[in-house]
């Protein structure tokens, strides 16, 4: 069973945030039982193979805090999961993001809802993420700390072109 586990505020080798180096994060895939564990990029993304993927990841996040501090959330999705969504994603939408979360409800908000400053705009919205696009101009997105007020819950964003890439090599799998 191929999965995906998406670390907030992970970029291998960066002390200053403790994350691991891939080694570390590698070696702590393996102590806590995944087969096949490969980071996907350097923003704390990586595919393995495990029968219970939460139990795996929560097992990493316990090696982490001891080899290096780390601490943030993690959020684990299905390969099948991952691909159908990447199969809806506009790669063409400025600014696009999707925000992963385990949120157990969602404000009701009409879609696509914008921000009040204008500058973010949920377009899909469910318990399990979020797509998002912030304005022209802006050099940065407001999703994170935007949905981690609307849900009460970490959220971790990654780009729609590197989800795209992602579903493709799962798919490639």
């Amino acid at each position: 069973m191929l999965h995906v586990a998406f670390f907030r505020n992970m970029n291998l080798g960066q002390a200053r945030s403790a994350s691991p180096t891939s080694a570390q994060l590698l070696a702590a895939f393996a102590a806590a039982g995944a087969q096949h564990a490969a980071n996907f990029q350097v923003n704390g993304t990586v595919v393995f193979e495990a029968g219970d993927p939460r139990a795996v990841v929560d097992g990493v996040r316990q090696v982490l805090a001891g080899a290096t501090g780390y601490s943030d959330a993690a959020v684990v999705r299905g390969a099948d999961w991952l691909v159908d969504l990447a199969g809806r994603l506009d790669a063409d939408l400025p600014g696009a993001e999707v925000a992963l979360f385990d949120a157990s409800s969602v404000p009701a908000l009409g879609l696509p809802w914008v921000d009040a400053g204008g500058n973010l705009t949920v377009v899909e919205l469910d318990r399990l993420h979020a797509v998002t696009s912030w304005a022209a101009g802006n050099t940065g997105s407001g999703a994170n700390p935007v949905l981690t007020r609307l849900l009460g819950v970490p959220v971790t964003c990654r780009g729609v072109r590197t989800m795209i890439r992602l579903a493709a090599r799962l798919s490639a799998s």
